[in-house]
């Protein structure tokens, strides 16, 4: 099959207007004094919500533009390209700040979790691009208005500090693309995923000192990152290092699952390896190419290798090496039998290859196909492969690096990810793919 049916008006990424979002799964109680009530579980694992969307329990009243999410999700891309190229001291300062842990905006799904005993429940970001789980605290000296703050004197089982043996530090500074940040400090308590499964002596990040106001404002961030310190390896000798998700469209409800869980859907998905990298907290992958329709585009392996690749929940936009993003692009308006936009191009839009489908209920999109190492090919439905919510103005949702280095990393961003099951085997070093993963 070289074409996808891409009907847009359901299939939106921003679509606010229409909710056919199921009846709350949360308890019916509302959120107040700092604590939320606590969640009722969709199929069994952690309930994913879309940030924006209308299942959400963020606290967003009006949902950020486009523009606006593409802008935070460019910080975020700019961070983790600058941890792998060279660059000068002045573009350190324009896309990164090196005493920093986190990068760029945080992400767009949600997880409810609890801290704490009894527990208190927090609505974090969903972050594989990170490895420190973190949530704001009542203790702050500066405040910010957090939906919620974990309140260590009404946990009878918090202590201050590292209970991680190999961590010597007590706290580190988290920043983010809108120029926030926060001090945090550490602490241990118990980590409350589901009735079954609780931990003892997690650690995490307390914020205390905060600046700027946080655009994202949710609670704080789940670091399932590789790193000593993630949710992943704080929870391995129960889960095995084993983890997956599907994120949802806008206007429905996935799932996280751990250990046991997730490895039952493993029968139903392709797996490739992931490359290791050492010291690295992301998870790389072997991609090989990229097809257009039914035809594989002309880019040796070795762009893809030479920096390699990265699956990524917070980033939004995948970001290929700008000779990829040319080909892509090229073939992609090749395929494509409808008018352009003529709409202007904002000052840092970073979507260039846009349509004018108003008054088309139906249309038919070239295929996109991401091909793996051992045979995984990843095909990519409508909303992997367009973004907006103006039938007016419809675009290609990929985009080239657009830094002043060389960079040809390669970034798998949520977008490309939504509705799949995604499962994360590291201890068996791979990773697998599967369709129809949150119905």
């Amino acid at each position: 099959m070289s074409n996808v049916l891409f009907s847009y008006l359901l299939l939106f990424f921003l679509c606010y207007y229409i909710s056919s979002c199921s009846k709350p799964v949360h308890g019916a109680e509302e959120a107040r004094g700092g604590f939320h009530s606590t969640p009722k579980r969709s199929r069994g694992g952690l309930r994913i919500t879309p940030k924006y969307g209308p299942c959400s329990r963020s606290s967003h009243t009006q949902p950020p533009s486009s523009h606006e999410i593409l802008g935070r999700d460019e910080h975020r891309s700019s961070f983790i390209n600058s941890r792998f190229n060279q660059y000068t001291p002045q573009n350190w300062m324009d896309h990164g700040r090196t005493q920093t842990k986190f990068f760029g905006e945080d992400g767009n799904f949600l997880v409810e979790v609890g801290f704490g005993t009894p527990p208190q429940q927090f609505n974090l970001t969903l972050d594989t691009g990170s490895s420190i789980t973190w949530i704001h605290c009542k203790s702050c000296v500066r405040c910010l208005q957090a939906p919620a703050r974990f309140d260590p004197s009404a946990s009878s089982t918090y202590s201050n500090g590292s209970c991680i043996s190999t961590i010597g530090q007590q706290g580190y500074e988290i920043g983010y693309g809108d120029n926030s940040s926060s001090y945090v400090n550490f602490g241990c308590d118990t980590l409350s995923l589901e009735p079954s499964d609780v931990f003892q002596k997690f650690q995490f990040g307390c914020g205390i000192n905060n600046h700027g106001n946080f655009g994202s404002r949710v609670d704080g961030l789940m670091g399932l990152g590789r790193g000593e310190l993630s949710t992943v390896s704080q929870t391995a000798l129960k889960f095995n290092k084993v983890f997956s998700y599907c994120l949802p469209k806008e206007d429905s409800i996935g799932s996280l699952f751990f250990g046991e869980k997730a490895t039952s859907l493993s029968s139903s998905l392709k797996f490739t390896k992931l490359v290791s990298r050492q010291d690295s907290e992301f998870y790389f992958v072997n991609l090989l190419g990229i097809s257009v329709g039914n035809r594989r585009l002309n880019i040796p392996t070795s762009v893809f290798a030479k920096s390699g690749t990265i699956i990524d929940s917070g980033t939004v936009i995948t970001r290929l090496p700008q000779p990829v993003y040319s080909k892509l692009k090229a073939a992609f308006k090749k395929a494509m039998k409808y008018p352009r936009s003529n709409r202007r191009q904002k000052k840092g839009d970073i979507l260039d290859t846009c349509y004018d489908l108003s008054g088309t209920k139906e249309v038919l999109l070239p295929e996109i196909v991401l091909p793996f190492g051992e045979g995984t090919d990843v095909r990519l439905t409508g909303t992997g492969i367009i973004w907006g919510n103006d039938p007016s103005h419809l675009c290609l949702s990929f985009a080239g690096n657009s830094f002043g280095w060389d960079s040809n990393l390669t970034i798998i961003g949520n977008r490309q990810q939504v509705s799949m099951t995604v499962l994360y085997d590291i201890q068996g070093g791979r990773i697998g793919f599967g369709g129809n993963g949150c119905s």
